[in-house]
């Protein structure tokens, strides 16, 4: 039996938030330092105890973000650092201190939608767990 992997990047990128978990200290759940600690560029926020990581470019994401609307209001930034010793919840490394965090209208992606004053849309999906 052949397997055919048809979109490889998906696989990879997949791979990798399985490894980020694997390497948590925080209960089985990526931290802040997990993340900051490979990238100390990423754009990340916490949000009620999880990591959600920027994905509004990916390629592999342009499909996924079409059938997602924005649902309920969840909460706004309180904090703006890349220190991961102050990563609290609703704390961000690139939005703005204010910005409104939205659920998807079925609440069950793992996915909080942000839309900047400049009225961007950015998609933010929830790090896995190990």
């Amino acid at each position: 039996m052949e397997i055919i992997i048809r979109k490889p990047h998906i696989l990879i990128f997949f791979a990798a938030l399985i490894f980020l978990a694997g390497c948590s200290a925080d209960g089985g759940k990526v931290t802040a330092r997990d993340v900051l600690k490979r990238n100390e560029d990423a754009d990340v926020l916490k949000y009620n105890g999880f990591m959600y990581n920027n994905v509004t470019d990916l390629e592999w994401f342009e499909e996924m973000k079409s059938n997602l609307q924005k649902g309920k209001e969840i909460g706004k930034i309180k904090k703006v650092t890349t220190s991961s010793l102050f990563f609290t919840n609703l704390s961000a490394t690139k939005l703005p201190k204010g910005t409104i965090l939205y659920d998807t209208d079925d609440g069950k992606t793992g996915v909080i939608i942000v839309e900047t004053e400049d009225e961007e849309i950015l998609y933010y999906l929830q790090l896995l767990e190990g």
